[in-house]
């Protein structure tokens, strides 16, 4: 109660400790005024720190190998951009994520992710730590490339067909992947069905399909 904050001069004799009069509050007010609106006014509000937004995709392999400290755009080896992503979810059925990570290893296609698991660095790095293995397998964060490619539900499989779709990068303010430039199939389907059925539906797609299913059997890639 507000007459247990009064100090005993500010309690008239005789009265109850814990009660307070008009007196009591009036006195009280005037021993500690509240700070005026020109006062509050003039106080400086401190201000959270500025953090930039992440741009560009998340090299998760890099980061499960401890080879990057910080998130970096792009692949950490450089190399050429690749025409197969595989557009996954960590909610997806282990199986499933077992498979085409064994598969993408295999073919050189890359594993998007939309974002982290649990909203946690630590819990997606683990996850891939355990699915990759000793494999070399590119693992990417790249929210963007979900929209770029205008991915709705995963896995998504998505075959670029020229260099110029395969490297692009950042929003669709910056220029979506049009649909002439890439065939996607979308299903819980192994990667070597995706790539079939993809050559069915658009032969065009064969020169850069096929290489990449040699690859995936075991075959050398003419």
């Amino acid at each position: 109660m507000l007459g247990a904050g009064l100090s005993p001069a500010l309690r008239r004799p005789g009265t109850n400790p814990a009660v307070a009069d008009a007196q009591d509050i009036d006195r009280a007010l005037k021993a500690n005024p509240f700070p005026d609106a020109d006062r509050i006014g003039s106080q400086a509000i401190p201000q959270p720190p500025r953090v930039e937004p992440q741009r560009g995709a998340i090299d998760i392999e890099a980061l499960a190998r401890g080879k990057v400290h910080l998130p970096n755009a792009g692949a950490a080896s450089g190399a050429a951009p690749t025409p197969l992503r595989i557009f996954i979810t960590l909610d997806m059925p282990r199986a499933s994520l077992q498979l085409l990570t064994d598969q993408a290893a295999r073919a050189g296609a890359v594993l998007v992710l939309r974002g982290l698991k649990s909203q946690s660095m630590r819990q997606t790095v683990a996850v891939v730590q355990e699915l990759i293995g000793k494999r070399r397998v590119a693992w990417v964060i790249d929210p963007e490339a979900f929209t770029r490619f205008a991915v709705r539900q995963a896995p998504t499989f998505v075959l670029t067909l020229n260099d110029a779709a395969s490297d692009v990068q950042g929003s669709c303010r910056a220029g979506c992947a049009t649909p002439a430039s890439f065939v996607s199939v979308a299903g819980d389907v192994s990667l070597d069905y995706a790539l079939e059925t993809i050559q069915r539906r658009q032969p065009q797609a064969a020169p850069r399909a096929e290489p990449l299913l040699k690859r995936l059997r075991g075959s050398p890639a003419s």
